[in-house]
């Protein structure tokens, strides 16, 4: 496939605001695909280069961009910038220079020819490897049309933002290859297991459906995580699971973590399916010594902890570890230790398809209790009185509440499913409602007055799973410090887009002054789910009314969870029902 025809399709895809004409562009291309580029094609639609998981660096940033592109088109660093600066982007800044000073690569660029050479970037290393990234990208721009400039541009900056989500990918896909996105649910199954959206897609064209249904879990390939829900009451919890005996966890205010061991080789991922092996070198270690199983796959919680005092210390201090040098000193004074609440393969088995009860008691087996590395802290209870007893002791001990768990014997793990056998319930600064809300921010507002500069406030909506589409909930404007405030720009200038999103519902009178892609979730405090003829959240055409939070306020970014896994649309239609006692 040549690049060309890859790119004009992008640019169809940027200029649609209609996610079923996004799926049928997508289908088309795919459907031309041949299997040895239908996976980089799916990539490069996500805007990465290889599976999330894969920590391919290009390490290209802003900088190296310009001088490339300067490079290739004969003009002056400086130049380049102001281009970008006044277009708002690299990639329509690269498109607009001409000029072919270097020598570019041979005869078209193809699809399979840029991910080479992307890799090939991503390999430079050691002295010099700034410049030798800067030519070879400076080669591949001279070879291009204008057009695919500026998606070259995009995909090594990261700032794709064509508005195609993974749902709307396997869309594509099942309506390419078994006639219909309703057979969606075995390919996202698939993806589910192998969280490689590329690895599906060639399965499915080289092998068809039954060898998609083959594909299981597989060390090193991070699990997609299965999720909780939430209720508003406690009392609604016993009902809610629906197990006349229910395991209750305490919940620990960290990052989620998934630990594969191999025999001495251990890899961690984030809860979005990131390498974080690097972060957490003590972890690490406790995996290594404490894990008696040969090959594991564990699920649990990094939570910086206080040795002297024996107490959890809070989210934030454990992010401060987020960094790429002086990691091991800065875990010698942040130390983080692993809570393990569930076990999801050991020694060459799946345990996805066993009950809770049983991870459980395997996990009990293979990983003793250790200060540093041990079973989350747990009590098994048929009624309500032990549940919050529980929650209450968790509370005192500075946790952040408990997950209640079916101990059905269905109880499985579904992978990537957020369903009813597990709840949350953690403590709330609101009265109104039981828990804070993760919603995605999808437009601003100019700032007027002190916040003249930057943005006045922020839209935010819910993710309807089922449609694959992101609904207005509320704008935000309170809660954020002055230094909040002043870092908006910054902190949202990779997801500007020009125009609504295809994946974004909202109303023309809450459509904001600036757009974003949905991909960045932030907490939100609020008082109550109201009905609203403004925001779009469980719109009904009918009545012409959506959801709305009341009062919303900023609590805190969470750049560790990805929008699809965001408060989702039927989450908060149920809180809407339970604060009117339906």
């Amino acid at each position: 496939m040549k690049f060309a025809t890859l790119t004009s399709c992008f640019e169809r895809l940027e200029a649609t605001s209609s996610r079923n004409d996004m799926t049928a562009l997508l289908a088309r291309l795919l459907a031309g695909s041949a299997p040895d580029e239908i996976g980089i094609v799916c990539y490069f639609v996500l805007g990465e280069i290889g599976p999330g998981y894969s920590g391919v660096n290009l390490g290209i940033g802003d900088r190296t961009a310009a001088a490339a592109i300067a490079l290739a088109t004969g003009t002056d660093p400086a130049y380049v910038e102001a281009a970008a600066r006044e277009l708002g982007d690299y990639g329509d800044a690269a498109a607009r220079l001409t000029g072919r000073p270097v020598e570019g690569l041979a005869g078209p660029l193809t699809v399979a020819a840029v991910h080479h050479g992307f890799m090939e970037i991503a390999r430079a290393s050691g002295p010099g490897s700034a410049d030798r990234k800067t030519r070879f990208l400076a080669a591949m721009l001279a070879a291009a049309t204008p057009l695919e400039r500026r998606y070259l541009i995009r995909l090594v900056t990261g700032e794709m933002r064509l508005g195609a989500g993974d749902m709307t990918l396997l869309d594509a896909l099942a309506e390419a290859f078994l006639g219909s996105k309703a057979q969606r649910p075995h390919l996202e199954h698939a993806y589910n297991l192998s969280s490689d959206i590329g690895h599906v897609a060639r399965t499915l064209l080289e092998e068809g459906l039954s060898g998609v249904s083959a594909i299981t879990v597989t060390l090193h390939r991070p699990i997609r995580p299965m999720l909780t829900q939430r209720v508003a009451r406690l009392s609604e919890i016993p009902e809610r699971i629906g197990s006349p005996v229910i395991a209750v966890e305490e919940k620990y205010d960290g990052e989620r973590v998934q630990a594969h061991k191999d025999g001495d080789d251990v890899t961690l991922f984030s809860r979005r399916l990131t390498d974080v092996t690097h972060q957490y070198p003590d972890i690490v270690r406790h995996v290594r010594r404490c894990v008696t199983a040969d090959t594991a796959i564990l699920d649990g919680e990094a939570v910086a902890f206080d040795h002297e005092t024996g107490t959890y210390r809070p989210f934030q201090t454990l992010m401060r570890r987020r960094r790429k040098h002086r990691v091991p000193e800065v875990a010698g004074v942040i130390p983080a230790i692993y809570r393990v609440f569930d076990l999801l393969y050991v020694n060459g088995e799946s345990y996805l398809r066993r009950s809770y009860p049983d991870r459980r008691a395997r996990l009990e087996e293979v990983l003793g209790r250790d200060e540093e590395i041990s079973p989350a802290g747990r009590i098994v209870t048929g009624d309500l009185d032990g549940i919050t007893e529980f929650y209450l002791s968790c509370i005192e001990r500075g946790l952040e509440g408990v997950v209640c768990k079916s101990c059905a014997e269905d109880s499985f793990y579904r992978a990537g499913a957020r369903e009813w056998q597990w709840i949350k319930w953690k403590s709330d600064y609101a009265p109104g409602l039981s828990d804070t809300l993760d919603l995605v921010v999808i437009g601003a507002n100019a700032g007027r007055g002190k916040r003249a500069g930057t943005y006045g406030s922020v839209l935010c909506a819910a993710y309807n799973n089922e449609e694959d589409i992101f609904q207005t909930v509320c704008g935000m404007g309170t809660g954020f410090s002055d230094a909040d405030l002043a870092d908006l720009p910054r902190r949202l200038a990779g997801v500007r887009v020009d125009r609504r999103p295809a994946r974004v519902m909202v109303n023309p009178q809450a459509a904001p002054d600036f757009w974003f892609a949905p991909a960045k979730v932030v907490e939100v405090l609020g008082l109550e789910i109201t009905e609203s003829p403004v925001h779009t959240c469980n719109w009904d055409p009918e009545r012409r009314r959506g959801l709305a939070l009341r009062f919303p306020r900023f609590v805190r970014w969470r750049d560790e969870k990805s929008p699809e896994v965001a408060t989702t649309a039927a989450e908060v239609a149920a809180m809407f029902r339970r604060q009117r006692g339906a």
